[in-house]
């Protein structure tokens, strides 16, 4: 009986031993993230949001790998990415300079349209309508404007801020608490107006900041934007995409997968957001 009991402990023993032997020698893909609520929601203990729960059914999917998620600003989570090592990341946008050292998945995800936020209390002075054309806004040094360096909104919004970029009354941030970083400067009057995705602005400024602030919709376009897993231009980089073009290709046309992007839509948008989804995510998938 003794030498049972004692043949059992080893065996167990020995599982432990190759089960960690496997997870040690598996490679570690390392997943950057700022804080960009509710698309990654940063608490002091746990991180949720949109881009974890599809991250999750990535990595359900990436046994062979470990994976580990690590916070930064975006300077360095593009400077990781640049360095050609085992980075990854979700929920980036595409544009020409990325393009140049980044591999990019299929469309991974949609955002409702980005908007302008202003304080409530000066609705009169970004002229009393509820859409503005955001290129005669920056043209108006009277109004400082701060928006997340290195974060990209689509070519269009790119291009119009980055022809004023050096421009005194423009002012670019670099904490990796992005939203929660423009809403207190909002607070504080440092800035007049800021530029970011609609659900995740008011997500932040109801997170006890005390602030009524205001949408405004950006005439130069209306578009949902559409984000992508982007991993390291090379050959580890090229692999790690046509897997999870794969995974993606099984998953966005499940319940689960649509089920993750709830923060982005209320009862009054769901039927666009869902027409969004047909035709940016779904769509695409056909060709």
């Amino acid at each position: 009986m003794q030498k049972n009991r004692i043949l059992i402990q080893c065996l167990i023993f020995l599982f432990i031993l190759v089960s960690k032997g496997d997870s040690y020698s598996k490679e570690t893909i390392i997943w950057g993230h700022a804080c960009i609520p509710p698309i990654y929601v940063c608490d002091e203990n746990k991180l949720t949001g949109v881009a974890v729960d599809i991250e999750n059914i990535i990595f359900e999917n990436l046994k062979e790998y470990n994976h580990k998620r690590v916070r930064s600003n975006l300077e360095r989570l593009l400077q990781n990415l640049k360095t050609k090592g085992l980075f990854c990341n979700s929920f980036i946008s595409k544009n020409a300079d990325r393009e140049k050292f980044l591999y990019y998945s299929i469309p991974a995800a949609i955002v409702p349209p980005i908007h302008i936020f202003i304080r409530k209390d000066d609705y009169a002075a970004f002229g009393g309508t509820n859409a503005i054309s955001l290129e005669n806004t920056l043209k108006n040094s009277k109004l400082k404007f701060g928006y997340p360096s290195f974060r990209s909104f689509g070519p269009t919004i790119d291009s119009i801020i980055k022809l004023h970029a050096k421009d005194a009354h423009l002012f670019p941030t670099y904490s990796s608490e992005i939203v929660k970083q423009q809403i207190i400067l909002l607070k504080d009057k440092r800035i007049d107006y800021t530029i970011g995705g609609y659900f995740e602005i008011n997500f932040a400024a109801n997170q006890g900041t005390k602030i009524e602030i205001m949408p405004l919709k950006i005439e130069e376009t209306q578009n949902y934007l559409v984000l992508y897993i982007v991993c390291p231009k090379n050959e580890w980089g090229k692999r790690m995409i046509d897997k999870i073009n794969e995974i993606l290709r099984k998953e966005i046309p499940t319940q689960r997968y649509f089920d993750s992007f709830k923060p982005f839509y209320d009862e009054i948008t769901q039927d666009e957001f869902k027409e969004q989804y047909q035709k940016l995510l779904l769509t695409p998938l056909l060709k």
